[in-house]
């Protein structure tokens, strides 16, 4: 599948920078169900691609991963925005697992 606009526009999804494809995740409203399908898929973040874990996740455990990796991303620390942005959605969906 070819990204359909932007600065990639006409190129195969799966040659996309993968932070960019994050962005189009993060950042269109009004992205195509097939397109936001295949962008996950090839982020591995589907529906489909996800594998429980062998030991049930605790939020402790959740929340032990996210101040790791927000003292090693966070923007004041010498990190990017987006990457904190990406570790704050990891969080969300990880937290989602728990319940």
């Amino acid at each position: 599948m070819r990204m359909p606009f932007g600065k990639h526009r006409g190129k195969l999804l799966e040659t996309i920078p993968h932070d960019y494809l994050l962005w189009v995740l993060d950042n269109c409203d009004n992205l195509s169900p097939t397109v936001r399908n295949e962008v996950q898929r090839i982020l591995g973040i589907g529906r489909h691609s996800y594998t429980p874990p062998q030991t049930p996740l605790a939020v402790s455990t959740v929340n032990e991963w996210y101040r790791r990796l927000a003292r090693e991303f966070h923007p004041d620390l010498g990190g990017s925005h987006e990457a904190m942005k990406a570790v704050n959605r990891g969080r969300e969906l990880m937290l989602e697992l728990v319940k």
